[in-house]
């Protein structure tokens, strides 16, 4: 299969937005020599994958410098735009509505892996993850896939929406394996304690967790501990372990045939009324309603 990439130009992004629009998920190839983009945001996450090239990528608090074998996440309604200081470069966007384009079956520890890069659902997100940046692990494979992926969906044959699915499904298993780039001004934000705690959250989720549990963990008193985590993720501990456990509720509702009373308990809920009212509060569906849209 040839990969020479046509010219950026209108008709990449209009099969982009129009793939985006009709199944939830569009790629688009961008070839940028010195210019900027504005300052934008949107309703779905986006993946930007440098080829070549290096480019510096605005934020709403941060400049950051992207370079090929590079990949930014921006999720849902994070502000941000790009400028190409000197000479070009290729890129690659993958745009993805997850409440669209559901989140493919990927093994532990890639699924909890794929949870902490993107939020399950665009009210969901803590500061951690508002924009992530990533190292690839293995940019040339990556590459192959991405122009592969592009393909796919600019010459459409039969099979191609299967093609498009199992590629996808690959390159989220490259990223989860790709190692976090922790910019320069981000270090002294660092909390060895509280990512300590954070994953302890990640891995016991399921489990009733104390306070105490967390403070004997973490060496702090409760009061010090609540008010470190808050500050470290924008998000109280409480509602950090609400967020992880609806993620995989609605994960197992949309692939799964399993009873909604089972979900409940296998999340950690500690009861259905429990359940039922709180993912309705966040996602502003009943569980029941929610499975319904994916059936």
């Amino acid at each position: 299969m040839s990969h020479n990439l046509p010219p950026y130009g209108e008709a990449t992004y209009l099969g982009a937005t129009t793939h985006l629009e009709a199944t939830g998920l569009g790629i688009e190839y961008f070839q940028k020599s010195t210019e900027n983009s504005e300052f934008h945001t949107h309703e779905f996450v986006e993946f930007l994958f440098v080829l070549r090239g290096t480019f510096q990528h605005f934020t709403g608090d941060n400049i950051y410098t992207e370079s090929a074998g590079g990949l930014a996440i921006v999720n849902y309604n994070q502000f941000h735009g790009t400028k190409v200081p000197v000479g070009s470069v290729d890129v690659i966007n993958i745009y993805w509505n997850p409440e669209k384009y559901s989140v493919p079956d990927l093994p532990e520890p890639l699924s909890t892996r794929l949870h902490e890069l993107i939020p399950a659902h665009p009210m969901m997100g803590h500061r951690l993850n508002r924009i992530v940046r990533l190292q690839l692990e293995n940019p040339k494979r990556t590459s192959s896939l991405l122009k592969m992926l592009f393909e796919e969906q600019n010459k459409a044959s039969l099979g191609s929406e299967a093609v498009i699915a199992a590629l996808f499904r690959v390159i989220l298993i490259q990223i989860c394996r790709s190692a976090s780039i922790i910019p320069a001004d981000s270090l002294e934000e660092y909390n060895p304690r509280m990512e300590k705690i954070r994953v302890y959250l990640e891995k016991h989720y399921t489990e009733p967790i104390r306070l105490e549990q967390l403070c004997e963990l973490s060496g702090l008193k409760q009061t010090n501990l609540c008010r470190q985590f808050k500050k470290y993720t924008n998000l109280s501990i409480g509602s950090y372990l609400k967020q992880r456990r609806l993620a995989t509720a609605m994960q197992q509702l949309r692939g799964s045939s399993k009873k909604i009373m089972t979900i409940c308990h296998d999340c950690g809920f500690p009861d259905l009324p429990h359940f039922n009212a709180t993912f309705r509060k966040a996602i502003g569906q009943t569980p029941s309603d929610y499975r319904k849209r994916f059936r």
